[in-house]
């Protein structure tokens, strides 16, 4: 295990003797992972707006100039310039969570605790099966709930996602299915927060794509 992996398992174990309880360790532990990576979330977020705006903006360039494609392209390169746009940028946030989202994954899997939790008094402790499998559904559940939550959202955002957490979770340890479905809870929480207009316009500050196509004339 990874340096990160060791400190996740050392936290747990701590937040074990603290708490007493399993669960609320890693209800605990998810709630400050997610805190920290809060300020990559939102820059991820901002990354994908963008991104998405400019896709709008080149329609709008297409309806303006019709077939100069030298022209369109052009004004993207100075839309792009000026607005400071990585389309890469979602997917270079998504390799920054990488590194802590695994180390805590094989924490949770390794995690050897034989405490118990009066939360789910069904699991004997944090590394044995829910063998009547109600956490990997709720987690499935939950996991799907999120897919809903996209801007593009349709039955199949949610069974997929759905079904892939239920199947990947049906054998794991207990432990895995809590933390995948606060995670889910708290990552459906963060894009409510984050689609709002005034979290938008106030901390996301990303500008809409008719203001990106007015700021080139």
């Amino acid at each position: 295990m990874n340096i990160l992996g060791t400190v996740f398992s050392q936290l747990l174990d701590l937040l074990i003797s603290f708490t007493g309880d399993w669960v609320l360790a890693i209800v605990l532990l998810t709630l400050a992972v997610k805190v920290l990576l809060f300020p990559v979330t939102i820059k991820q977020q901002k990354a994908l707006l963008l991104s998405q705006n400019l896709g709008q903006v080149k329609s709008l360039l297409s309806e303006k100039f019709k077939n100069r494609s030298d022209r369109i392209n052009s004004e993207l390169v100075k839309i792009v310039a000026k607005h400071r746009i990585n389309p890469l940028m979602p997917l270079i946030m998504i390799l920054v969570q990488a590194p802590i989202l695994f180390s805590l994954y094989f924490a949770l899997v390794n995690f050897g605790t034989t405490a118990g939790s009066i939360l789910i008094p069904w699991v004997v402790n944090a590394g044995s099966i829910d063998n009547l499998h109600i956490l990997p559904a709720t987690a499935g559940l939950l996991q799907g709930l999120g897919g809903l939550a996209s801007a593009d959202r349709n039955l199949l955002m949610f069974i997929i996602p759905a079904v892939i957490g239920l199947l990947f979770l049906w054998k794991a340890p207990a432990a895995l299915s809590v933390y995948w479905g606060i995670s889910s809870m708290l990552s459906l929480a963060e894009k409510k927060i984050l689609a709002m207009e005034f979290f938008r316009t106030r901390f996301l500050k990303v500008t809409p794509p008719e203001e990106m196509l007015k700021s080139v004339g």
